[in-house]
């Protein structure tokens, strides 16, 4: 994508735009452009993610601020800052990170649309939504019933207004989710690359089968459905109601939950007799909204990456921002006091449960966690209830003792509730999840891009020294095994697609290219993918090469499909 324009649109995986990726290649294209620009480098490809990460924090800022205040939206970039599952993907590959700063931005436009009523900023949520769906597909949909039914809810306009904004928004939408998708429909098969994911090559089956459909058990026959797929590895959880709740998904973006859950019930309880068009109200349903959603998804449906939880990073990020400036506010709110340090304990204590729960990793962290928590939650309540028998008159700006004793237990509650995030974050290795370098907290790799050339390994050597002037110099079985041939500046013909099991090329497709003396060497893959058609009729028609032929031990994997040696 990086090299050709046409391959930068299509999506194509490989160099000669035979096969796309598996998914929408919104966040890809963008990938592409610093490493067109700049080069295919580790920091070209990843410098998208880390100025998307930077974005997200202040525009949760900005919003936070417009919506609560100054303060909250402070907690809330500090706390979205510091999710570790964010700063994992700030420096991934992995297109997420976008995803939820195009939500984000997205959010922002519907919050002006609900307060002023006016209907551009809602066209443009429809629009930051549709360039979201070029990125995570379905996924960015999730929020689009929030959306709707809190506009209809709280928007200041009349109801036949309100629909009516709502209905132009929706066309706006699906115009602008459907750009990539339309092409593809439009351009003739023979044209474009291959869809991959499909059986059919049609982009609806990959996004709305290969991509949603399957994620929650649906067998699509059009699609290379996850489940049936032998190239598709689970390194996520799959625990029904506890998902979200569980340690390897809490970890990466749940360390707020009780102080966000306080705060959500706080907020909810101080403004539901409010009127319709509140805009405090409306925020806690929206951050409630896109947490439950969400929630719900990985809970009927499959989380295979722990990455996923980073969807619900924002919304838990800004119910503590407003929940700890809430909460602090008990002198205005007697029935708060005890709240407070209720809150501080509580937080403290579910991370120091999620901490202990990887004693190798980081075990200084759950005593920290502990004894934080233990004197930050005995300190509030002696400065509450010290402050609470003075006189309404009397603040704490009048007794500076009282006032130093206020910030100090303050000081040592953000402590108590920052800390186990916070080291998480800073501390964890290069992956697709949160993990510190000092334990084998989960899976590691996968994450990272590949350089832009590597020294070609023994087995490369051996095929181009064999080549004989062929088109290609393997057909590789996955997406996954043919990477490798293209980071070392090979030309290479994927077979089967991410998965392997792809029917692209066919069989007959395959002996085509080898009879145009296009293709000699396939290499099949490791993932499960002997029993293809594919792999079924390069045994039965190849030559395996022992792999002691280029300095290597094992089964065969490498066939010579040379018709003079068949």
């Amino acid at each position: 994508m990086s090299s050709s324009w046409r391959s930068w649109w299509f999506g194509a995986v490989d160099p000669e735009g035979t096969i796309t990726l598996d998914k929408l290649p919104g966040a890809f294209q963008l990938q592409a452009l610093p490493a067109r620009l700049f080069g295919f480098h580790h920091w070209s490809v990843l410098l998208p993610q880390v100025l998307a990460a930077v974005a997200a924090v202040c525009v949760l800022y900005g919003f936070v601020r417009r919506w609560h205040s100054p303060a909250a939206g402070l907690v809330a970039a500090a706390a979205l800052a510091t999710t570790p599952v964010v700063a994992v993907l700030a420096r991934s590959q992995i297109p997420d990170m976008l995803l939820v700063t195009l939500l984000l931005i997205a959010a922002g436009a519907w919050h002006r649309a609900v307060t002023s009523g006016r209907l551009t900023p809602l066209l443009g949520c429809g629009i930051l939504v549709g360039l979201a769906f070029g990125v995570k597909m379905t996924q960015a949909w999730a929020l689009l019933p929030v959306f709707g039914v809190l506009h209809l809810v709280a928007a200041p306009n009349p109801l036949r207004t309100r629909v009516a904004h709502l209905a132009l928004a929706g066309v706006t939408t699906l115009a602008a989710s459907s750009t990539w998708i339309a092409t593809m429909l439009l351009v003739p098969a023979t044209d474009r690359p291959y869809i991959d994911g499909t059986v059919d090559n049609s982009p609806l089956t990959m996004v709305f089968g290969y991509n949603a459909l399957s994620r929650f058990g649906v067998d699509h026959g059009a699609s290379i459905g996850h489940a049936r797929s032998g190239g598709y590895v689970s390194h996520g959880v799959s625990l029904g109601w506890k998902t979200m709740l569980s340690a390897p998904i809490a970890t990466q973006a749940g360390w707020l939950y009780p102080l966000a859950l306080l705060g959500l019930v706080a907020g909810l309880a101080w403004r539901w007799r409010a009127a319709r068009t509140d805009q405090l109200r409306a925020g806690y349903l929206l951050w409630a909204g896109w947490l439950g959603v969400h929630a719900a998804a990985f809970t009927i449906g499959s989380m295979p990456h722990r990455y996923y939880v980073i969807a619900a990073a924002s919304p838990v990020a800004a119910l503590a921002g407003a929940g700890a400036v809430s909460l602090w506010s008990w002198r205005e709110r007697p029935l708060l006091r005890w709240v407070v340090p209720a809150a501080v304990a509580g937080t403290a204590a579910w991370s120091w449960h999620l901490a202990a729960a990887y004693p190798k990793s980081l075990p200084w962290l759950p005593p920290a966690v502990l004894v934080s928590g233990t004197v930050a939650t005995v300190g509030l309540a002696i400065v509450i209830w010290r402050a609470s028998s003075l006189p309404p008159r009397c603040g704490t700006a009048r007794r500076p003792a009282l006032r130093v004793a206020v910030l100090t237990a303050a000081a040592v509650a953000a402590i108590a509730v920052f800390v186990g995030p916070t080291a998480w974050a800073v501390t964890t290795q290069d992956g697709v999840a949160a993990t510190p370098a000092s334990g084998a907290a989960g899976y590691r790799g996968g994450g990272r891009v590949g350089g832009a050339s590597r020294r070609p390994s023994p087995l490369i050597r051996y095929l181009a020294a064999h080549r004989d002037g062929r088109r290609y110099l393997v057909a590789a079985q996955g997406s996954r095994l043919a990477r490798h041939y293209t980071y070392a500046g090979q030309t290479v013909l994927a077979l089967g697609g991410y998965s392997g099991n792809v029917p692209f090329p066919t069989t007959g497709r395959l002996a085509d290219l080898i009879a145009q003396r296009d293709v000699r060497f396939v290499q099949l893959g490791p993932y499960g993918n002997r029993r293809s058609a594919i792999a079924a009729w390069v045994t039965s028609h190849c030559v395996p090469i022992e792999p002691a032929a280029y300095g290597q031990t094992g089964d065969p994997s490498v066939y010579d499909c040379d018709q003079n040696k068949r």
